[in-house]
């Protein structure tokens, strides 16, 4: 199979990575690839119907308020698909010790719409190994895989038995907006979670205020530690967090009991 084996972000890596998805029978303009997929960044993706893997109908609108990562796959792929999934699922592993269990929603999109039935799904999704409850594996009509194709800035097209495409992990924000583009196999969790944090960072709020608090203050306390590989929370931040906050407190005590005491009075 013909597809981008790069990571990078970059626009001459990508574009490398452009030309190694173009098929070889077909011209390919490596700089409008590129934009496409650049460009959709802030695009807002439209509402979609899904079939899971479990037979069931879902729909794009019923995901949103907190972050969505989007992959699109087919589920016949022999090497590059496969890995990337388990590349994907590594990285969900380390984002859900910082977001929890319910913080983001990951989508897995066959959009090959002949052969990605829920039980190719199924499949796919346990050679994968995957068992994560907010991991949905899905596919949808073609009108609407090309929709979302399009939306994401997703470029994929029919090859000899099998499909050229652009590997690509696309993060949404809770509002369904393209906030990243990941490419290639081999990103790792720090540009994974890092868009990720920053998009729930911006969700809306839906707990209790104390418990709205506390997830806020633990996601602009975490920091990557590229020692452990992973993510882990800096006490330190917390702390000049609380002795800021302390400060403004004990400031605006002073400044009301000053104003309600009123100006000073002279000698009678």
């Amino acid at each position: 199979m013909r597809t981008a084996l790069s990571l990078a972000v970059r626009p001459a890596v990508l574009a490398l990575v452009l030309s190694v998805a173009v098929p070889a029978h077909a011209a390919f303009d490596e700089a409008a690839a590129l934009r496409a997929s650049q460009q959709a960044l802030g695009r807002k993706v439209r509402d979609l119907s899904f079939l899971t893997a479990t037979g069931e109908r879902t729909r794009l609108d019923e995901l949103r308020g907190k972050p969505i990562v989007i992959s699109m796959i087919y589920t016949s792929c022999a090497g590059i698909c496969p890995a990337t999934t388990r590349q994907l699922a590594s990285a969900v592993r380390v984002a859900r010790g910082v977001l929890g269990p319910s913080g983001f929603t990951v989508l897995t999109v066959g959009f090959d719409t002949a052969h990605d039935t829920p039980q190719a799904l199924r499949a796919f999704a346990a050679a994968q190994r995957v068992a994560d409850p907010r991991w949905l594996f899905v596919t949808a009509s073609p009108d609407e895989i090309a929709r979302l194709a399009a939306d994401t800035g997703f470029w994929f097209a029919p090859g000899a038995g099998m499909f050229d495409h652009l590997i690509q992990i696309t993060i949404l924000d809770g509002r369904g907006h393209v906030v990243r583009q990941l490419y290639g196999n081999e990103f790792n969790a720090l540009e994974f979670t890092d868009p990720l944090r920053k998009a729930a960072l911006g969700a809306p709020l839906s707990e209790t205020p104390f418990r709205a608090l506390f997830d806020r203050v633990r996601l602009l306390c975490t920091v990557y530690d590229v020692r452990l590989g992973r993510y882990r929370v800096d006490y330190s931040l917390a702390l000049s967090i609380l002795i800021a906050l302390t400060t403004l407190v004990a400031v605006v005590v002073v400044v009301a009991r000053a104003w309600r005491g009123g100006p000073p009075r002279g000698p009678a």
